[in-house]
């Protein structure tokens, strides 16, 4: 009799999300049930998202939850975490495939939004660099580092490596914030010069450092503050 009742609520939250019923509104608890569904078979998934929720607040921050703390919520094994954890992974391979159409001609928000994609559900600090060529398509973009930007000194062998290995004229690069605000540290900004001293002496122009939080991003050579580094 409980596996039918819990038949019954599992079919009707399937209908209800099939059918357009579930939106920015829908409780995120409710959203986690219907995924630990696919978890957990023949079981009310509903006590575990509340709990979940409760710990984590956030359905994202589930899904960025480490695995050995995940594993010590009742019903969830080493077998099904896994469909928990890559749902993020799935979600930036698909905005990556739909950020490929904007590497084309130069425009400076198509430049943003398309590494703003690159750097979608990642939680650690990266450093990456996007080549463009003389007409201002991306040619290349790729993830040389870990750490901020502090550390660029050290890697601008590689950004210059990079540029020359794909024949660009100028570059942008990018790093992220992932659990603070979008905005340049003291850093961030004299690592940004420097770099730029170093691209401009091989003949590379460095175009922009933008800094990314989230799904939000600071541009250092649109703030009047900065622009002279890229002058």
């Amino acid at each position: 009799m409980g596996d039918n009742i819990h038949a019954g609520h599992r079919e009707r939250l399937k209908s209800e999300f099939l059918n357009g019923g579930f939106n920015e509104n829908t409780p995120e608890h409710k959203w986690l049930e219907l995924l630990l569904f696919y978890c957990i078979p023949q079981c009310d998934t509903n006590p575990l998202a509340h709990q979940l929720i409760e710990k984590y607040k956030t359905i994202r921050g589930v899904l960025d939850a480490p695995a050995e703390e995940l594993i010590k919520f009742k019903g969830l094994t080493k077998n099904n975490i896994p469909l928990l954890k890559i749902i993020i992974p799935i979600a930036r391979q698909c905005e990556i495939s739909s950020s490929k159409h904007l590497s084309g001609a130069l425009a400076p928000e198509n430049v943003g939004e398309f590494i703003l994609k690159q750097f979608y559900g990642l939680t650690t600090e990266r450093l990456g660099v996007a080549c463009l060529d003389a007409v201002g398509k991306i040619i290349k973009f790729e993830f040389i580092g870990y750490g901020d930007t502090s550390e660029v000194t050290i890697s601008a062998r590689s950004i210059v490596r990079l540029a020359v290995k794909e024949d660009a004229v100028c570059v942008v690069i990018a790093h992220n914030h992932p659990k603070s605000f979008a905005l340049p540290s003291k850093a961030d900004v004299d690592a940004t010069a420097q770099l730029s001293e170093t691209l401009n002496k091989v003949g590379i122009k460095l175009l922009d450092h933008l800094i990314i939080s989230g799904n939000d991003y600071v541009s250092l050579a649109q703030s009047k503050d900065y622009q002279s580094i890229f002058i």
